[in-house]
C-alpha cells in the first residue's frame, strides 16, 4: 500500500515538472528585473524583426549571444525552466524526418548510399530561431510582473493615438488576455487531473488515447465558454473593461543599454548576412 501510494506521488511530481509554466513572475533585483517592461517587449519585436529578415546561421548565434547574456544577467534559478512533455519531443522528431526525407544539398555520401542533408539544416536553422524567440518570451515574461504589462503597451502605443486609433480598448483586450491565460492553463490541469481520478488506469492502443484527447478538449472547450460567460457579465456590471493605468517606470541609462545591445546585434545580423 505504501508502495502504491510512494509512486503515485512520484508521477504527480513528475507531471508537475512536466507542466509547461508560462507568464509565472519570479522575484529578483537583477538588471532585467528593475529595467522597464516597455524595454523588454522592444527587446523582443527588435530582435525577432533582425531574425525574420536575415535568418542565417550567423543571425541565430548573435541572437542567442543575447538570450545568453539576458539569462546570465536575471540570475533566474535553474529550476526554472520546465520539463519537455513527450509529445513535444515526438514532434520535434517527425518534423527533423520529414526535413531529412526532404533532401537537398550538401548531400553526404555514406557508401552506397547519398542523403541530401538540405532541408534537414534548414529545419534545424529555424527550430533553432524559434527556440531563441520563446527563450526571451520567457525571460520577459519570467522578470515582469504581469500587471506592468498593459500600461508598458499603452506607453509605447501613445503615438498611436494621433491616428485616432482605439489604443485604450485594445491595450485592456490585451491585458484582459494575459490576465486570463494563466487561469484557462490552469483550468487545464484541473480538468486534467479529474480524468485521472475519474480513470486511472493507463491508455493503451492509439484509439484510447485519441478518445481521452477528445474528451479533454471537449471539456475544456465547455469550461472555457463557462468561464468567458461569467467573465463577461462581471465586466459588464463593473461598467466594462477598464483602462489600464498610466506608466509611471523611469526609463534611464540601464534600459538604453539593454535597447542600444539589441540593436547592435540586429545590425550585425544585418552586415553578416
Amino acid at each position: 500500500m505504501n508502495e502504491d501510494k510512494a509512486a503515485a506521488r512520484a508521477r504527480t511530481r513528475r507531471r508537475q515538472l512536466a507542466d509547461l509554466h508560462v507568464l509565472r513572475y519570479v522575484p529578483g533585483d537583477s538588471p532585467v528585473h528593475r529595467s522597464w517592461a516597455g524595454t523588454k517587449i522592444l527587446a523582443i519585436i527588435v530582435v525577432s524583426i533582425g531574425l525574420l529578415l536575415w535568418p542565417t546561421w550567423y543571425a541565430a548565434g548573435l541572437a542567442a549571444a543575447v538570450v545568453a547574456a539576458g539569462f546570465l544577467l536575471a540570475r533566474l534559478p535553474s529550476g526554472i525552466a520546465p520539463r519537455v512533455p513527450a509529445f513535444l519531443w515526438a514532434l520535434v522528431v517527425v518534423g527533423a524526418v520529414l526535413a531529412l526525407v526532404a533532401g537537398g544539398r550538401p548531400v553526404v555520401h555514406l557508401g552506397r548510399f547519398s542523403f541530401g542533408i538540405g532541408g534537414l539544416l534548414v529545419w534545424v536553422r529555424f527550430s533553432v530561431i524559434g527556440i531563441e524567440v520563446l527563450g526571451l518570451a520567457a525571460l520577459v515574461s519570467w522578470t515582469t510582473p504581469l500587471y506592468e504589462l498593459a500600461p508598458a503597451l499603452g506607453r509605447l502605443g501613445a503615438p498611436l493615438r494621433r491616428l485616432h486609433l482605439p489604443l485604450d480598448e485594445v491595450v485592456g483586450a490585451v491585458a484582459l488576455g494575459i490576465r486570463c491565460l494563466p487561469l484557462l492553463l490552469e483550468e487545464g490541469r484541473v480538468l486534467a487531473a479529474a480524468r485521472r481520478t475519474r480513470r486511472p488506469e493507463r491508455l493503451r492502443g492509439t484509439e484510447e488515447r485519441l478518445r481521452a484527447l477528445e474528451e479533454i478538449l471537449f471539456a475544456a472547450l465547455s469550461s472555457a465558454l463557462r468561464r468567458a460567460r461569467e467573465l463577461a457579465e462581471a465586466i459588464e456590471a463593473r461598467g466594462g473593461v477598464a483602462s489600464p493605468p498610466p506608466d509611471t517606470h523611469p526609463v534611464g541609462a540601464l534600459d538604453a543599454a539593454l535597447i542600444g545591445t539589441c540593436g547592435l546585434a540586429v545590425v550585425a545580423m544585418a552586415l553578416l548576412r
